[in-house]
């Protein structure tokens, strides 16, 4: 099954999310994605990249490396760093049933990773901090041009 496959490469600052974002639009755009999930998947790359660029690097700047990949209908986003790393599961969801003005900061990111993708998954190894974000069904079209 044909297989679209596209990465980036950022110094990992904030000033690097318009970039990133506009790779994801451009990747959703000649992968096929369903324009109605370009948003969802923007969202969800433009979320994981605040934190790393905030948590894991303090925001003085890393390498961040974006993948963007599709097997059949499906669509994988990776990004690695080399930041510090952290325990997913120690992030308190945040109490969604709360007025906005009484929710504590932080944790939405990771809520709306976990939301607007069907899996998410994080690896801490040797240095290198991946994330793994998966959303099935996102591809409508087969573009006749994509890798083989």
């Amino acid at each position: 099954m044909p297989s679209f496959s596209r990465e980036l490469t950022v110094p990992g600052n904030i000033a690097d999310l318009p970039a990133i974002l506009a790779f994801i639009e451009a990747s959703c755009e000649e992968s096929g994605v369903h324009p109605a999930l370009f948003f969802d998947l923007q969202l969800a790359v433009e979320e994981a990249c605040a934190n790393v660029i905030e948590h894991a690097y303090a925001n003085m700047g890393g390498e961040l490396a974006i993948k963007f990949v599709t097997r059949g209908r499906d669509v994988i986003i990776a990004l690695q760093d080399h930041g510090r790393p952290f325990a997913p599961e120690d992030v308190l969801a945040p109490d969604m049933s709360l007025p906005l003005t009484e929710r504590r900061s932080g944790g939405l990111g990771m809520h709306l990773m976990y939301h607007l993708m069907d899996e998410v998954q994080f690896d801490f190894a040797e240095g290198t901090n991946t994330l793994v974000m998966v959303k099935r069904d996102a591809v409508s079209f087969l573009p006749a041009d994509v890798d083989a």
